[in-house]
């Protein structure tokens, strides 16, 4: 036998006996930071990390706010599946989806993958509570019901993150309060400064404007050594253009508006979606603009990462519906007014479009 054979032989066996060992879990962590994935058992969960101990090889800790998403040996097929229509941003299906895995999950002996479906089914549940702008109270239920019998999981702060903008939704600032109470003792920089923004959200309910301009100010103000940083410092710019279009300053806040498509990421699509929209709303206001209005929304209708923004979209549709008219083209606002019915008929701006 060649020397070289044996090594390959041995791995070979190595192989096969990991293959062959149902017992040996292989969960796989997506994260934000690397596209590597880390694979193995996930052995540890925590509200601050999650360890992932490979069947050879050195354990990795990978902090909670790195994690985008953990696929689970075992897992039902609908859980995988609902996970790829909440990205596409078809939360409805996506939540049918999450309530299907959660029942085929129920027998199962491992918690860690029902807690997790129970946070999908709770923020797919919330995410579409805010599109819709209705059913906050059942959101917030499910929320509470994780974050209590979860509070050492990975998923708390994303939780609470979520729990405050129902509350916000509500109109319970009290309960927002505490929610972005929470999120801000984490270790984690960027979610510290999710919670900042959260308090500045929930002035700006409060119609405390100048509070919430400060608080905005705050954040935009802060160095960002990070991309989830870079993404809550243009978040709060964002929040900055919009306390100055509530003051009628629209030239300045469609500059802070350009700023922040200009450096975010493309796949921060619900951060770029909202900024087009609120950059239409800007040179609308400003006058002999229209041109300049219609492209900020055409953004979020034509580039399909954008357009799977629903909540944005929906939006765009309505206010492409409205401006064609007045460049001369009654055709296309036509279309873009039977599509907004067609695809989000129960969208609040599909009854504005009827005059509900």
């Amino acid at each position: 036998m060649k020397r070289n054979t044996l090594p390959r032989l041995l791995g070979l066996f190595v192989g096969l006996a990991i293959v062959g060992n149902p017992a040996w879990a292989v969960d796989s962590v997506t994260r934000r930071s690397t596209e590597k994935i880390a694979a193995g058992e996930v052995t540890s969960v925590t509200r601050d990390e999650v360890v992932v101990t490979p069947k050879v090889g050195s354990a990795t800790t990978i902090p909670a706010n790195d994690i985008v998403k953990i696929e689970w040996e075992g897992a039902p097929p609908a859980l995988n599946l609902a996970v790829g229509q909440e990205l596409g941003g078809n939360l409805a299906n996506a939540l049918n989806g999450y309530k299907e895995a959660q029942e085929e999950a129920g027998s199962s002996s491992n918690s860690n993958m029902k807690a997790d479906i129970q946070f999908l089914v709770a923020r797919a549940t919330a995410r579409l509570a805010m599109q819709q702008n209705a059913g906050f109270d059942e959101a917030a239920t499910l929320l509470d019901q994780f974050v209590e019998r979860y509070r050492d999981h990975y998923r708390f702060y994303e939780a609470q993150l979520l729990r405050g903008n129902v509350a916000i939704g509500q109109g319970e600032y009290g309960a927002a309060d505490s929610a972005f109470s929470s999120v801000s003792r984490s270790p984690f920089p960027d979610y510290q400064m999710a919670a900042k923004i959260g308090n500045a959200k929930t002035l700006l309910a409060r119609k405390d404007l100048q509070g919430a301009k400060s608080a905005f100010d705050e954040v935009a103000g802060m160095s960002a050594s990070t991309p989830l940083e870079l993404s809550r410092k243009l978040e709060a710019m964002l929040g900055q253009a919009t306390c100055l279009q509530m003051q009628s300053q629209y030239e300045p806040a469609a500059k802070i508006l350009d700023e922040v498509i200009r450096e975010s990421s493309p796949d921060d699509t619900q951060l770029q979606a909202e900024a087009y929209v609120r950059q239409g709303e800007c040179y609308s206001a400003i006058g002999e603009n229209t041109m300049q209005a219609i492209m900020a929304y055409l953004h979020v209708d034509v580039v399909p990462s954008l357009a799977r923004e629903q909540e944005y979209h929906a939006e765009a549709l309505y206010q492409l519906s409205q401006l064609w008219p007045v460049v001369n083209q009654p055709a296309r606002a036509a279309e873009a007014a039977a599509r907004l019915e067609q695809q989000y008929p129960e969208s609040e701006w599909t009854k504005k479009l009827g005059g509900q």
